[in-house]
């Protein structure tokens, strides 16, 4: 991604803030996995968005005062020992080649400058007022993060400072996807594309669910996408019924359908698919009509999207859906019977993260992408069924991002049976 990317969203984020503030974001530090190992750090993505660095330990300093903005971005120095044991750190210039900041310093300068930018006692003081933090929440009483803990710092040594929030405002704007980040989120979709296509061809009965879904593994990571969006749902037969089964662990019989839901991640940009298909390559009779139920409620929600459309009426337009055809497939005959076989939402929003931020009265804007991911599970009957697709909103109404990714049981029976 080009500098001017996270330039432009620096200048977008400028224009939503008070005057006379200072914001401070985050990359975030690597988190302890075991006494000699760190998980593999993820940055913050919404430090990311308005820097383009992926690099633990960094801050981000946006100052909006005197009628100027100014941009500071501080990084960690590469120590000897440290270019031996990990690898150098990125330098001032590729910092600044990355971001398209200016004023790059080292972390070990970041407490004098915050000092001489907040002490009001100094000539150089800017008039700072308000600190903007972001400060999103986990439903987790245990949540700490950089940002939380420097909040405690500012209300003890500054009182007199105002405390806002800038999650909101920068997830409003990573709402609105660029045609670049459309660009990365298709050529996940791509990559991912293929790794299905795999999983299709190498599907038979008597393989563990994780062995089928290494095939997936092995093909985005020798594709050049060794990351995953999210762990990998493969659920075959009930298993398929359990919305969020990770274990991935239970053999694959013949006449079951397996469930995938999986995703892979470019550039920090994401995909994320569901596609549903019989272990042996072909569908009973009954797994197609529940196949082809779920296919109609999925293209009739497709074709509902468009600019004005709010999450309510999106979702209240799926569950009609849902409850016709569960009617149909003589599944209920009372319309407040339906959640029995569908549990969830339609969708959600994607880019950055798998389920991308956003704010819950929205109305679905133009450069909006969101999955559609209906399902429907009879657990009595060990079938479960979700389809799923990234969509981008667009003025006249909306692009399948993920059209290439076959769901036509036809097309899915002719591909198995030729593999």
């Amino acid at each position: 991604m080009d500098n001017k990317f996270y330039s432009k969203n620096r200048v977008n984020y400028f224009e939503k803030i008070k005057d006379n503030s200072l914001t401070v974001l985050f990359s975030g530090v690597e988190k302890q996995k075991t006494a000699d190992q760190e998980y593999d750090f993820s940055v913050d993505r919404n430090f990311y968005y308005l820097s383009g660095i992926d690099q633990s330990k960094a801050i981000l300093v946006l100052l909006k005062a005197k009628g100027e903005n100014k941009e500071y971005l501080f990084v960690e120095e590469t120590s000897e020992l440290m270019a031996k044991w990990v690898g150098k750190k990125l330098s001032k210039d590729e910092a600044k080649e990355i971001s398209g900041v200016e004023n790059i310093r080292y972390l070990s300068d970041f407490d004098s400058f915050l000092f001489s930018i907040l002490n009001s006692t100094r000539y150089s003081a800017s008039n700072v007022e308000n600190i903007y933090l972001n400060l999103e929440r986990k439903n987790d009483k245990y949540h700490v993060s950089p940002a939380l803990v420097f909040k405690n710092e500012i209300v003890n040594n500054y009182p007199e400072l105002l405390i806002n929030n800038a999650y909101p405002i920068i997830i409003g704007l990573r709402m609105i996807k660029t045609d670049e980040e459309i660009a990365l989120i298709k050529e996940a979709i791509k990559i991912t594309n293929g790794g299905i296509l795999q999983l299709m061809k190498n599907s038979k009965p008597g393989l563990y669910e994780y062995q089928l879904e290494s095939y997936f593994n092995q093909y985005i990571m020798f594709n050049g996408q060794n990351d995953h969006a999210f762990k990998t749902i493969c659920a075959s037969g009930k298993n398929s019924t359990i919305l969020h089964y990770v274990n991935n662990n239970n053999i694959l019989h013949d006449g079951d359908l397996v469930l995938f839901d999986l995703g892979s991640s470019y550039k920090y940009y994401i995909s994320d698919i569901s596609r549903t298909f019989p272990v042996n390559g072909k569908f009973s009779s009954r797994q197609k009509d529940v196949y082809e139920s779920v296919l109609t409620i999925q293209k009739n929600c497709i074709n509902f999207l468009k600019p004005g459309v709010s999450w309510e009426e999106y979702n209240k337009y799926a569950n009609d859906q849902t409850i016709e055809q569960l009617k149909k497939l003589g599944l209920i005959k009372e319309d407040q019977e339906f959640r029995k076989y569908y549990y969830h939402s339609i969708g959600h929003f994607i880019g950055l993260d798998t389920h991308d931020p956003g704010l819950h009265d929205v109305i679905f804007k133009e450069g909006m992408v969101m999955t559609v991911e209906p399902g429907i599970y009879i657990e009595e009957e060990n079938i479960g069924v979700r389809i799923e697709d990234n969509i981008l909103i667009t003025k006249e109404g909306n692009i399948n991002l993920s059209k290439d990714i076959i769901k036509e049981v036809k097309d899915i029976e002719k591909i198995m049976k030729t593999a």
